[in-house]
Order: structure tokens, then sequence, then C-alpha cells
């Protein structure tokens, strides 16, 4: 293909503008991120990232081992590392050394990651609210079952089963 039908080809696509999938769930999440951080900025937590949130939201009250927060997270152990180090300095998270593995640790929420895990589960349940009364509670459960159903699918295609 030459560089005039690359043109012709880009303009039309342009024009068109399909409202496609990758478009609205990039807005979709760029719109989440924007609201979860001013509602968490607002009750508090200014030093608070959004790369922090699948981290705190998947550690169970009892702890959980790197690699396991890793792939629960779908982040690389690198990755989960250098979150938990911010944590740990931010005082959201603590690790112990796990007695059945001492080459593991179990990373635990501390007293104000409990309440900022709780704080933001809390933000969460109000959008849900906000979003039942503007699709109908049915409308709003069906949604949310149809991403799940893709999320599923595509975890299984991928090979990462049980991370949802």
């Amino acid at each position: 293909m030459n560089k005039t039908e690359l043109n012709t080809q880009l303009q039309e696509l342009q024009a068109a503008r399909p409202l496609t999938w990758g478009k609205v769930i990039s807005l979709l999440k760029r719109q989440f991120d924007n609201w979860a951080l001013h509602e968490l900025t607002q009750q508090g937590y200014e030093e608070f990232k959004m790369a922090y949130m699948p981290v705190l939201m998947n550690i169970h009250p009892d702890g959980i081992t790197n690699n396991e927060l890793a792939r629960k997270a779908r982040v690389t152990k690198q990755a989960m590392s250098k979150v938990i180090k911010e944590l740990i300095e931010l005082d959201f998270v603590v690790t112990e050394t796990d007695s059945h593995d001492k080459r593991s640790s179990i990373i635990h929420l501390t007293e104000k990651g409990k309440k900022l895990v709780i704080d933001a589960r809390q933000k969460v349940c109000e959008l849900d609210k906000e979003y039942e009364e503007l699709l109908g509670k049915e409308e709003f459960a069906v949604l949310k079952e149809q991403l799940v159903t893709i999320i599923k699918c595509h975890d299984e295609k991928h090979g990462l089963v049980g991370c949802f």
C-alpha cells in the first residue's frame, strides 16, 4: 500500500469515528480512575495512586503472598515488589516472613490500609447506586454480568484461570 492509499484509508476511518470497544473501555477506565482519585483525595489520601488500587483490593484480611497478589492484581512480581515498597513507606501494608516458606513474605494491610480499603469500597458502592439509578437496577446488574463474561472469556484464552 502506498502513502496515498494509506492516507485515504486513515481519513476514511477517522471520518467514520466508530464507537469502538477500545474507546469505550479506555474512556470508562480514565473516568473511573479520575473519579476514584478525586474521592480518595477528598477523604484525606493525598498520597494515593491508582496503581495501588488493584494491589490493596486483593489483600485478604489474613494476608497474601507477593506471588499470589501479583497474580490476582495482574502485574509482574517485579512491579508488585515496587508497589509493595511504596505501600510500606506510606504505612498501608506490612510484610512478614512466611512461616511455611522463608523465601516468601506475607503482605498484610495496616490499620491505615484497612481504612483506605473500607473507604474505597464504600465509595464504589455509592457509585454503583448512582449507576443503578441511571440504568435501572436490573439493567446495571446485566451489564456487570456481561462484562464479567467478557473478562472470563479473555482470561481463559490467556490461561488466567481464577484471577477474577
